[in-house]
């Protein structure tokens, strides 16, 4: 018998015809090798949500996958998966009251203890870096868990949090990603961490919350051993860098980029950059070792919302920087954001101006997001009492609007056979908000209730709302 059952939250690959994502999510694979390397079983599965099956459905198809469970069940979802894992939890603990239910991942890590105090159904929720808090829990099956670090958990009626584990220092110490356990047809994209932490604490992005603000590297030589395996043994063609600060440390991404075009894998690659850490010499260095996509975080095409949310740098120079990148890349992708409280309609028109512009004059595939509000930012801190509901606004909640829109919309993946990465900046988007129209229609009552345990389902209020949703329909599905 397994020691721990795994279960990963995710939606379903198409939706409309469209590939919606194929990358997977690479912190589960991190800890079943880190379960496997102490000698213990993980039994894992993928629940994919599918859109317009009712809660029923969805809640016996879960448990037809769980089955009968290990003593100890951990649930990973992003925070817009949330409201469902909660009602797949309660049916769990009811079917199979012995067992403990554990949640971890982005979603409900920064809501801990809140979820634990408000669901009795749940019994602890990882928080930080979860490789050795796993292996403890699996250990110690459905004991005790009081002391634990890195969890919040109930016990006798009492909810507690327990110390927050440091941050691994050496990265290289943990096995590699156990992909024996992914499906390679499901995700042909897979995401390779090569850091972790963050240190900008962007106003709105919870990312250096749950990583910390130090950045950890691993070695060179770890990095291109995992990606070794990816080509030679799983026959990866693509890759996806996820780390928050991929170019941070100039010299190693040099070095990176070095051997991997001396190792000749034949990979391609895509990466997150910051616009106030890359240069001409990196983007060449980047594209002759494979990298053919770029992700910016440009965040508003006003200098006055750029200068309130901490971005680092001013428009000027964030499109001098995307200009000369449409030269070195493939694809370039500017994410943008609109909907912020204090954002004045001025503002918006010309973060409208600006997509233009970048789409019209430099070829890019441009992201522009309503911005969904999440715990454990500045943002979140400063206006969470200026949320509402966008029930008669947002496609989300407009299921056969978000059809029609998907559908008609262009393909989101190239076909294999066209030997590159294409993939548009509106997929990140429309992913995320194909999701969360199948989970409110599912959870909408929870959702209601609780605001603040699920905000992504939010808006911010921001001014001239109706004159900027009138604007948005034109270019994104929101």
């Amino acid at each position: 018998m397994a020691d721990i059952t795994l279960v990963n939250l995710s939606i379903a690959k198409s939706f409309a015809g469209k590939v919606l994502f194929e990358r997977n999510s690479a912190g589960m694979l991190y800890l079943i090798a880190a379960l496997e390397r102490a000698g213990l079983k993980a039994d894992f599965h993928e629940h994919f949500l599918v859109q317009g099956t009712s809660l029923q459905d969805e809640l016996d198809r879960f448990l037809a996958l769980v089955g009968p469970p290990a003593p100890v069940v951990g649930i990973g979802c992003h925070s817009v998966h949330l409201p469902f894992v909660l009602e797949a939890a309660r049916e769990l603990k009811r079917r199979f009251p012995a067992v403990k239910v554990v949640l971890g991942g982005g979603g409900p890590a920064p809501l801990a203890s809140a979820l634990c105090e408000e669901f009795d159904f749940i019994d602890a929720v990882a928080f930080g870096e979860g490789e050795e808090t796993i292996v403890e829990l699996a250990r110690r099956g459905a004991k005790n868990l009081a002391g634990v670090a890195g969890l919040a958990y109930r016990e006798g009626g009492v909810v507690s949090r327990g110390p927050a584990r440091p941050p691994i220092r050496d990265l290289d110490a943990l096995p590699l990603p156990a992909y024996g356990s992914m499906d390679f047809g499901q995700y042909e994209v897979p995401t390779v961490i090569t850091s972790r932490g963050c240190p900008y604490g962007c106003h709105f992005c919870s990312l250096s919350a749950f990583w910390g603000k130090e950045v950890r590297y691993r070695s060179i030589d770890s990095v291109l051993r995992e990606l070794r395996l990816l080509a030679g043994t799983y026959g990866v063609k693509y890759v996806f860098f996820g780390d928050a600060t991929f170019i941070m440390d100039r010299e190693r991404t040099l070095e990176l980029c070095r051997r991997l075009k001396a190792e000749a894998l034949g990979l391609k690659w895509e990466c997150l950059v910051r616009l106030d850490r890359i240069d001409e010499e990196l983007m060449a260095a980047m594209r002759d070792a494979g990298c053919e996509a770029v992700f910016y975080g440009l965040e508003s095409g006003s200098d006055n919302v750029l200068r309130r949310i901490k971005s680092g740098f001013d428009l000027a120079g964030g499109l001098a920087v995307i200009k000369k990148s449409a030269a070195y890349f493939r694809t370039v992708e500017p994410g943008m954001m609109w909907g912020f409280p204090f954002e004045t309609l001025e503002d918006f028109k010309e973060t409208l101006k600006v997509r233009q512009y970048l789409k019209a004059e430099l070829g890019c595939e441009v992201q522009v997001r309503w911005l969904e509000p999440y715990p454990d930012t500045a943002f979140f801190e400063k206006y969470k009492d200026r949320l509402f509901l966008p029930e008669k606004t947002s496609a989300i909640y407009r299921p056969d609007a978000l059809r029609a829109g998907v559908a008609g919309a262009a393909d989101f993946y190239a076909d294999a056979a066209a030997d590159r990465i294409c993939i548009p900046g509106d997929v990140t988007s429309v992913r995320t908000v194909v999701a969360a129209s199948h989970v409110a229609a599912l959870c909408g009552r929870l959702i209601r209730k609780y605001p603040l345990l699920f905000p992504d389902y939010y808006r911010y209020e921001t001014p001239d709302l109706d004159k900027k949703l009138e604007l948005a329909g034109e270019f994104c599905l929101y």
